[in-house]
């Protein structure tokens, strides 16, 4: 990554990280009352292992970990290999701060072996209606992508925004999360944006107390002649190993010509703690 990008991507980051921790003190220091939903037991709330996003936010003042490592076999030979991971911050009960990142990628193709640092996500996302009897959860995930990858990595040294409307339901033991996700993706030494569309919808299932299935289909219209329409199938399984922290591991497999042909991965999420609560103690 050259100088001036670095000094971007880490200003930019530095920034989103001091904007959630003043938020947080004023939050721990409203009263009680203007608190409620931000205290209490320590939880997860993974955001692994679906590409679609559920309304449930991170808890309220609590900061969550997540990493995964994955290889993809896109077809032709060619591998690819990414460790990536990020934070989230429950700001409020139905707001919560993200940040994500590639920490590792290596890809293998026709143009030979290359390594080096991932692009870095930046988001935030709002439930603005909760779950009843008759009707779902709904919210909304603003993301927006700081070019910090190489190109030779898939970077595009630009700047990527997406929103994605976020829909979610529980019927009877089944937890369901649809997203329909449009995206301006910059383009690569030329100005302005490609668009495209997601859609993806997610299943999940308890087996026992702490296992759990998962089940995901998802894709995306074409966003330009290097990026056609695709579509994938995602099938995982998740462990809780306490209520702080989850396991997850699974295979997708591309349902059509224009997706990776395989993905196989294995992540982590933990619930660090409540900063609230730790700020208040002080």
């Amino acid at each position: 990554m050259n100088p001036l990008r670095l000094f971007v991507v880490t200003t930019f980051v530095l920034t989103w990280i001091a904007l959630g921790l003043a938020v947080a003190r004023a939050s721990a220091e409203e009263s009680p009352s203007s608190r409620e939903g931000c205290g209490g037991r320590v939880i997860s709330v993974p955001s692994r292992p679906t590409v679609t996003s559920a309304t449930d936010t991170t808890q309220c003042g609590v900061v969550e970990i997540e990493y995964g490592l994955e290889r993809q076999w896109p077809g032709g030979g060619a591998n690819r290999d990414d460790l990536s991971g990020g934070l989230r911050f429950g700001v409020t009960p139905n707001l919560d701060l993200h940040w994500s990142s590639s920490a590792f990628l290596h890809v293998m193709d026709d143009s030979g072996n290359r390594t080096g640092f991932g692009d870095t996500w930046i988001g935030l996302r709002y439930r603005f209606l909760k779950q009843t009897k008759l009707r779902p959860s709904m919210g909304v995930l603003y993301s927006a992508k700081v070019g910090s990858a190489r190109l030779g990595l898939g970077g595009t040294d630009r700047v990527d925004h997406a929103i994605a409307f976020l829909a979610s339901k529980d019927v009877h033991r089944v937890h369901f999360d649809f997203n329909l996700i449009p995206q301006w993706a910059g383009r690569a030494g030329a100005s302005g944006f490609d668009y495209n569309t997601g859609l993806a919808l997610s299943s999940a299932i308890p087996v026992t107390r702490r296992w759990g299935l998962v089940a995901e289909g998802y894709g995306y219209t074409s966003l330009n002649e290097e990026n056609p329409a695709f579509a994938s199938i995602m099938l995982g399984c998740t462990y809780a190993a306490s209520s702080r922290l989850v396991f997850d591991s699974g295979t997708d497999v591309g349902a059509t010509s224009g997706a990776p042909r395989k993905r196989a991965f294995v992540g982590v999420t933990y619930a660090i703690g409540n900063v609230y609560s730790w700020m208040r103690a002080r």
